[in-house]
């Protein structure tokens, strides 16, 4: 049987590599027209960034949807299960689990966004409030932008990007975890996880349940309700898959 410490060393280690050539396309793309100061690298009006939809949805539910399933079925082997004893401590291994990795994930796109905005740039200053930023450049009415710079400081940014970027993910891993209980095998949850999150990004505009509110516009900044909203939604779905994931775990039979 594969160790487990070798067993989560490796898939550490490829999931990582993964994600960070991803994070770095992501900051790259941002690399763009009017670009010039540090969230522009992170989250930019025009598509792109370390904390973009492109690296959540091609870099970092793939990863989640291949490394949870096969953790998953690594800890609850018989040896583990009988030493556990109660079901629900072993579900609480895999919430700590993925809180850990939300945590180590959110931090990784972080500072990949600042080091690109560091490199291309060669500062870590936020320009929105000004003139000389990429969002006055892109506002079409130039008389809204003094409604914008109150709304865009940079603890306000920093705030809603990292609150955000940590429930999109945690909610992401939840899923995954409740989809694993549900499916069972694991190609059916890494391709169940894609479609879901794949197919409601097409529809984001109007009957988005995930995407719509994991994506970061110019608009949002300007409100501070939307963003609040945005931020209780994806704690809410958390809190049912969480309770949801509880009750099946109850009823999971591990020895046959």
């Amino acid at each position: 049987m594969l160790d487990l410490k070798s067993f989560i060393g490796k898939m550490a280690l490829l999931s990582i590599g993964f994600v960070l050539v991803i994070t770095v396309i992501g900051t790259v793309n941002a690399s763009g027209l009017a670009n010039n100061s540090l969230f522009d690298f992170l989250s930019p009006f025009k598509g792109g960034g370390s904390a973009g939809m492109l690296v959540l949805l091609a870099g970092i539910l793939p990863m989640i949807a291949i490394v949870m399933p096969l953790l998953m079925d690594q800890v609850e082997n018989d040896m583990i299960v009988v030493r556990i004893k109660k079901k629900r401590k072993l579900f609480y291994e895999h919430v700590f689990f993925a809180v850990g990795l939300t945590v180590f994930l959110t931090s990784l796109i972080i500072v990949i966004g600042v080091v690109g905005s560091l490199i291309s740039t060669g500062q870590l200053t936020n320009l929105w409030g000004t003139k000389e930023g990429s969002l006055y450049f892109w506002l079409d009415n130039k008389d809204y932008f003094q409604l914008y710079v109150p709304r865009v400081t940079s603890g306000k940014v920093w705030s809603y990007i990292i609150g955000s970027r940590f429930l999109v993910i945690l909610f992401m891993i939840l899923m995954v975890i409740f989809l694993k209980l549900l499916l069972r095998k694991n190609v059916y949850v890494f391709f169940t996880s894609l479609i879901l999150w794949l197919g409601d990004g097409l529809f984001f505009d109007q009957y988005s349940l995930f995407t719509g509110q994991a994506r970061i516009s110019m608009e949002l900044w300007l409100s501070p309700e939307d963003q609040l909203f945005n931020l209780i939604y994806f704690l809410l779905w958390i809190t049912v898959l969480f309770f949801i994931c509880l009750k099946i775990y109850d009823k999971k039979e591990f020895l046959s």
